[in-house]
């Protein structure tokens, strides 16, 4: 989308992963972002009031079963804090403060691996400030000139190329998104949409002119991920070197399937998560109906005026004429509720099976001792990427320094 020469062009593997990204945004984001993109995830039904609808969406609440497994298998990983051996610069400075913002070390990587559990995989882009005048390394550091870390959604890499003929899987070029936000007037602002084009040793930004911009054809959320392509003109506003000669991006995987490609590791709890969603606003809405029966009159003249209902009064009627009221069956709401719980069911038993709820059935000594082989298989390939991640990444700010 937007040809070739353009850097705002997402590629192929990019698109094909937005698909379970978008999947994965919205049971992370929760009640709201689902109200706002109900279209696509709470369709409107066949001949239903538009009114009725938004009502029926604005009673929907979402319960967060994907994003507790997620976080609670974070929390598994880094349940004790990250040791670092080596310098004291590392240990004591740097480490307090990766990312120029205040963030330690343990912090950044819950962050880092918490999206990594999330959409498949994370990047952390390594940078340096740009020179300024420093004459040793002593007065760098007198100037906080030191290196940091920036965290990248993988919904932010725009394409990526590999040297794929001298060394396979080196990365020889990326393209990441930014927000440009620059100031406009007194005390406005303007937000740019811009791409950082980086490859060994150099890099380019490329801002885009206007902000007007068209959906991407085919995509099926409106929101997703700002799936838009750009039908206004760029500049190229700057352009470097850097004294590096790879790219500094480091990627952490939970579930890989090739370089800088992945799935989402929950996907199938995530869908799970959205069933339950979409029968339990069923369910709301039923029963927000249901709690006000119809009242019947049998054989009542409908020309009669002034009617009233309530427990202050009684309705004559003509013999043979009757009152009555009609609500719907209870076995109704039942197959709703079962159905229900059985998708929680299915969510505990495909989640984590340390994190599953307490089953109150009996379970044989193999099957728990199998399921939590798989866990711990599962948790401990993660925790042995993010080891290496974080050492890709010190060992990129200590080329820098």
């Amino acid at each position: 989308m937007g040809g070739t020469d353009n850097p705002f062009t997402r590629t192929a593997a990019v698109m094909e992963q937005m698909k379970g990204w978008e999947i994965m945004k919205a049971v992370t984001l929760g009640t709201e972002y689902l109200r706002e993109n109900s279209e696509a995830f709470l369709p409107l039904e066949p001949r239903e009031d538009y009114t009725a609808y938004l009502a029926r969406v604005n009673r929907a609440v979402f319960s967060p079963y994907t994003q507790r497994l997620i976080r609670a298998a974070a929390g598994l990983i880094l349940r004790k804090p990250i040791t670092l051996i080596g310098d004291p610069y590392w240990s004591e400075v740097f480490s307090k403060n990766v990312d120029g913002c205040g963030s330690d070390l343990d912090e950044y990587a819950r962050r880092s691996l918490i999206c990594a559990l999330t959409y498949g995989h994370s990047h952390t882009l390594v940078d340096f400030p740009a020179p300024t005048g420093a004459r040793s390394l002593a007065e760098e550091r007198a100037l906080n000139r030191r290196p940091y870390w920036i965290e990248i959604d993988p919904s932010n890499i725009y394409g990526w190329r590999l040297d794929r003929e001298v060394n396979y899987g080196n990365l020889i070029q990326v393209r990441i998104a930014e927000k440009a936000v620059l100031p406009d007037g007194e005390f406005g602002e303007k937000v740019y949409d811009q791409v950082r084009v980086i490859e060994p040793g150099r890099y380019r930004i490329y801002r885009q002119t206007e902000t007007k911009k068209e959906q991407v054809g085919g995509f099926p959320y409106p929101n997703a991920f700002d799936a838009t392509t750009s039908t206004s003109d760029y500049d190229l506003v700057e352009s470097g070197d850097y004294s590096l000669g790879q790219i500094p991006l480091v990627t952490l995987y939970s579930n890989k399937t090739d370089t800088m490609v992945s799935k989402p590791p929950l996907l199938d709890i995530a869908y799970l998560n959205l069933a339950h969603f979409q029968r339990q606003a069923d369910l709301i809405h039923s029963l927000h109906i249901a709690s006000q029966p119809m009242l019947v009159l049998e054989g009542w003249d409908d020309q009669t005026k002034d009617m009233a209902v309530s427990v202050n009064y009684a309705i004559a009627t003509q013999p043979g004429n009757k009152v009555y009221y009609v609500e719907p069956a209870s076995s109704a709401f039942e197959a709703q509720s079962n159905e229900i719980r059985e998708l929680q069911q299915q969510m505990s038993t495909l989640g984590i099976s340390t994190l599953s709820q307490q089953k109150f059935v009996a379970e044989s000594a193999d099957a728990r001792r199998l399921d939590r082989v798989d866990t711990n298989s599962m948790l401990a390939a993660v925790s042995l990427d993010l080891e290496q991640t974080l050492q890709k990444a010190f060992d990129y700010a200590a080329a820098y320094l």
